[in-house]
């Protein structure tokens, strides 16, 4: 069947949103883990913007259900052998872990919310609050490459006839998270030149990590044949050649690399203005969200 859409657009911003927030996680904590101390306000800022995404994104999830009060179905059930029920568990998992065990670690240390009932226990704790971090690294990870497999798994060309997929996810929510991690910094009052420069190294590095994910993909897909190439050129030249060569391609990739590399070859990069690393940030943004609608509407052209 070609050209029927059963997948929305609610579903392509759940899935972006899901990335989103298990690499914000990742990118901060991974940041402090190899980086010290230095690198405590990335982790700090990551493991913020967890909840509020994770919220979000389980709003439209019920939105988009057709039956909204099932939800609830997913979370007191468990399946082994069922993908969704795996992914809403390690969902959940995430959020208790990066959403709210972790960031209660760090409000200790906020002259707002060090005083809490609760808060104030974890002050000074920061060996144990490491040892959440690690099992919300792996959390995080699982979170963002899940959004990726639940495609995979489905019998749709662009989506199951290859294995380059999933990894197409992971890299582009791992540059999405770096990049709501950089336009953070790059917005407010206390600058960070260290961590500004390498949030744009590591995103440039993941950006041509992605790229190269990309370009397999459709190689593979291609040589393929059958259904598979045909879905294939559905991006390449098809109906979604447009928003997946200007959309991703261009806005979510080769200008924010540009951007990014021109900063980090600049020695003034962030200390007379922030300005370009908000606009590559928004734009590695706006492409990872663009990623997840092109693949979830053009797989659905070649069934």
């Amino acid at each position: 069947m070609e050209g029927t859409h059963y997948w929305h657009h609610l579903l392509a911003v759940y899935l972006f949103l899901g990335g989103l927030a298990g690499a914000c996680f990742y990118t901060g904590a991974l940041f402090e883990l190899f980086g010290g101390s230095r690198m405590k306000r990335v982790a700090k800022i990551g493991s913020y913007c967890v909840l509020p995404i994770i919220v979000v994104s389980l709003i439209i999830l019920v939105l988009d259900l057709a039956r909204p009060l099932y939800f609830w179905h997913f979370i007191i059930t468990f399946k082994p052998n069922s993908l969704m029920s795996q992914g809403t568990w390690v969902l959940t998992l995430f959020s208790i872990v990066g959403g709210v065990i972790v960031p209660a670690f760090f409000l200790s240390e906020e002259e707002k919310t060090k005083d809490l009932p609760i808060i104030k226990s974890l002050a000074g704790k920061d060996s144990i609050r490491k040892i959440f971090s690690v099992i919300g690294v792996i959390l995080g990870f699982l979170t963002a490459g899940y959004t990726g497999v639940l495609l995979a798994v489905k019998n749709v060309p662009m989506w199951s006839s290859v294995n380059w997929l999933p990894v197409v996810f992971l890299a582009s929510a791992s540059s999405t998270g770096l990049a709501l991690i950089l336009f953070i910094l790059s917005i407010s009052k206390k600058k960070d030149e260290l961590s500004m420069g390498l949030l744009e190294k590591a995103d440039s590095i993941v950006i041509v990590i992605e790229m190269l994910a990309f370009a397999i993909l459709l190689i593979t897909l291609n040589a393929a044949g059958g259904r598979a190439a045909e879905a294939a050129s559905v991006l390449l030249s098809g109906a979604y050649a447009i928003p997946f060569w200007i959309g991703i391609v261009t806005i979510g990739l080769v200008v924010p690399l540009t951007i990014e590399l021109k900063g980090l070859t600049s020695k003034d990069a962030h200390g007379k203005g922030t300005g370009m690393a908000t606009i590559a940030s928004i734009l590695v943004l706006l492409g990872g969200l663009m990623v997840r609608w092109v693949f979830l509407y053009g797989g659905q052209v070649v069934r």
